[in-house]
């Protein structure tokens, strides 16, 4: 389909498919850089600095992907029809095409991340060894991107790619089409094939360590709560009321020694289970880094080896190329921002998304939004219930709040208000007998065979409460320090 002016709808659609993705990766990855660089602690973090790298690099593509086909110089044409919104130069298009070609220190930073993973989780190293060699992190991806960029802009080697510029000279060169796999698309492949074997093996060492700690609990004592709710039951499956018989006194205390192993091995084995939780966090963490990559940079390495095929360009896959490839920033943000969010939504369950993201954004107002939100949510809770009652509230139009029914029985206001309705009479003595056998009840029981000589069944259910209240304490998960 053409348009009026004579662009294909292709060719309309390539040019606008990149703006909106290419903005919210300009914006979160400027969200990132200021995150990094307002916040000391952050400054002095291996793994923020390394963000902060990939984060800048991501500007300076996401720019050149907003811009987009507005560098091209007017009158350019590909494979789908004449570029539409063309208003560049050659000089414009040389721009372009330098920041894209600075693009690929991205991939290069995420083999950074995803090797600085590798050595904190499994080979566990500090954050002071990994000082030692976090110079190599930034300084291989910034200067291959720079000089390839540059030794492309002194070939004269950029052109027209359709939707922006980069490696495509015009006229054709004759071996510019090494270039293009040498300078990025090689790099890029080599990039994935790294961040998915160090994925791998980070995801086989969390499992393995999983087993063994798994294995070497499985056969241990029972835990403390557990042998205390075990001697309850038997205390009220032998006693009969709830009460404690001397031998049932003496085997709770015999349990003392099993119950001092099993509450030491219950601590041993939750610290355990707590710092494979986070190195496990922390995998996954890095393995939506690698997948974010590998989302934004497939199909443009596909839209080349089938170019490198039969030399055709398939709508489809340049569609796909145009749209993903600019997320990279946004994507990257999202899963920066994913620990701190699980934390507070874990925290704050009551809260909305929105009000999260503030608290993230700004932690000095955390307290303020928490109290703020729940007392909107209770005043609005308390105005439904309200309501509620009003609305279940009938009464008949002849019968006054203190005129005596047709029974006999009189309507208390106070008692319509709160949406109970009780009547005089037989309920008064009804509730006089009822409280009279229930002593009765109590003083047979008081004088049966089994004397009580322990703590009772409620305070003892109480301890078992204090100690669960105590045991689950220590289950809590400790927040992700990334």
């Amino acid at each position: 389909m053409t348009s009026a002016e004579g662009y294909t709808s292709e060719s309309i659609a390539l040019a606008v498919a990149p703006k909106v993705p290419a903005l919210l990766s300009l914006g979160g990855s400027i969200y990132i850089v200021w995150s990094v660089l307002s916040s000391r602690e952050k400054r002095s973090n291996i793994y923020h600095r390394l963000m902060l790298g990939l984060s800048c690099s991501d500007i300076l593509s996401s720019h050149i992907y907003f811009l987009g086909t507005w560098l091209i110089p007017r009158g350019s044409s590909g494979p789908f029809g004449d570029v539409y919104m063309a208003f560049g130069t050659p000089e414009t298009c040389s721009y372009s095409g330098f920041f894209n070609q600075l693009a690929v220190a991205s991939p290069l930073y995420n083999v950074s991340l995803s090797i600085y993973y590798l050595l904190h989780i499994q080979q566990g190293w500090k954050e002071n060894s990994l000082k030692k060699i976090e110079p190599l992190f930034h300084v291989i991806p910034a200067l291959f991107a720079v000089g390839t960029a540059i030794s492309a802009a002194v070939g004269e080697m950029y052109g027209n790619v359709f939707w922006t510029c980069w490696i495509n000279p015009d006229p054709p060169q004759k071996y510019f089409r090494y270039f293009q796999w040498s300078f990025l698309f090689a790099p890029v492949w080599i990039c994935i094939l790294i961040q998915l074997s160090v994925m791998t093996t980070l995801w086989w060492t969390m499992r393995k360590q999983e087993r063994l700690i798994s294995r070497k609990y499985a056969l241990k004592a029972p835990t403390m709560t557990g042998v205390i709710t075990q001697n309850i039951n038997n205390s009220t499956v032998n006693g009969g009321d709830g009460t404690a018989t001397a031998d049932q006194s003496t085997s709770f205390g015999d349990n003392s020694a099993s119950l001092a192993f099993s509450a030491k091995d219950d601590r041993k084995r939750r610290s355990i289970n707590e710092e494979g939780k986070y190195s496990s966090r922390i995998a996954v963490q890095g393995s939506l880094y690698v997948l974010a990559f590998c989302i934004t940079w497939f199909f443009p390495t596909v839209q080349r080896i089938i170019e490198l095929g039969n030399g055709t360009n398939y709508f489809a896959i340049q569609a796909l190329d145009t749209t993903l490839l600019p997320l990279q920033g946004f994507l990257n943000v999202l899963i920066y921002l994913r620990p701190k969010y699980t934390t507070y939504r874990r925290k704050y369950p009551d809260l909305s998304a929105g009000t999260i993201l503030t608290i993230i954004r700004d932690p000095k107002k955390e307290r303020s939004l928490v109290l703020e939100r729940r007392s909107m949510a209770t005043s609005s809770r308390g105005r439904r219930t309200k309501s509620a009652d009003n609305s279940r509230i009938s009464v008949p139009s002849n019968v006054s709040p203190n005129q005596s029914s047709d029974e006999g029985h009189s309507i208390i206001p106070d008692q319509m208000e709160s949406g109970v309705i009780s009547v005089d009479g037989d309920d008064e003595s009804e509730k006089t007998n009822k409280t009279e056998e229930s002593k009765d009840v109590q003083m047979k029981k008081s004088n049966g065979t089994t004397k009580p000589i322990g703590t009772s069944n409620v305070s003892r259910i109480d301890m078992v409460g204090r100690i669960q209240s105590v045991s689950s304490s220590v289950d809590e998960e400790s927040d992700l320090s990334l």
